[in-house]
């Protein structure tokens, strides 16, 4: 009688721990699974309706962002340069569409891609599906344009290597326009590939119309392995990709 007592003891302690380890594992949420046109990839964004009591007014600007785990960013002040106002870190898929719920400032994002899976929209809701805005691309944006303002400053040109440089000064704007030297600059509407290298070379890759006819003009921006807010390097290939390049340190 004591061995089946014992046997009956042992047999509900596991059957126990077994619920217990399903309930963990029920509650652990995968990671949303985002279309790879869409993942790990920054949009600028314009705000193109607002319906009665709407956060935001038609015309904002803001920077979407979404991460390869799933997550969603919003910077609805870019031109600030004072991170982001919205940060969920996961989401779910309802439908044909992504939503991520920001419970604590009270709004719901739902993204739409289009039929070759690029960003078609994102509209807005309160918690109780209440539309209100809805954000579209900017016609002349161009995707991982915010790589390029989260470098927005004036740099101090240390030194220079394969050419000239007069002005002393290196200015990324808030814009993401960049103003390499007197006479050089260049705009968004001219970027037509912006290639995030940062976890690879600490770079990013700008290339400019006419790309992808060669020869075009390219800027290559490396930061600091360190500190991938501070630019070192600023690298402009005239001909790219032919010889031929100017190179300022900061």
């Amino acid at each position: 009688m004591y061995y089946l007592r014992l046997f009956l003891l042992l047999g509900s302690i596991l059957a126990i721990g077994a619920c217990t380890e399903d309930d963990d594992d029920a509650m652990q949420e995968p990671s949303l699974n985002l279309p790879s046109a869409i993942s790990g990839t920054s949009h600028l964004l314009e705000c193109s309706f607002a319906n009665t009591a709407a956060p935001h007014p038609v015309g904002q600007e803001a920077n979407f962002n979404f991460g390869n785990d799933g997550s969603l960013s919003i910077d609805f002040d870019p031109s600030a340069a004072n991170g982001n106002e919205v940060n969920v870190s996961s989401g779910s898929q309802v439908g044909n569409e992504f939503v991520w719920e920001d419970a604590a400032g009270g709004y719901k994002y739902a993204l739409s891609t289009t039929s070759d899976d690029s960003l078609n929209e994102v509209n807005v809701f309160d918690l109780q599906d209440n539309f209100l805005n809805q954000w579209t691309p900017k016609s002349n944006s161009v995707a991982n344009l915010q790589l390029i303002t989260n470098l927005q400053g004036s740099y101090t040109v240390q030194s220079t290597n394969g050419g000239s440089h007069s002005r002393g000064s290196f200015i990324i704007n808030a814009d993401g326009s960049i103003d390499f030297d007197d006479g050089i600059v260049f705009n968004p509407s001219d970027y037509a590939l912006i290639t995030d290298r940062l976890n690879v070379l600490d770079a990013i890759f700008i290339d400019m119309q006419p790309w992808p006819d060669e020869p075009y003009p390219r800027l290559e921006l490396f930061v600091d392995p360190n500190d991938q807010g501070k630019l070192i390097q600023a690298i402009y290939r005239q001909n790219y990709p032919g010889s031929g390049s100017i190179e300022l340190n900061f």
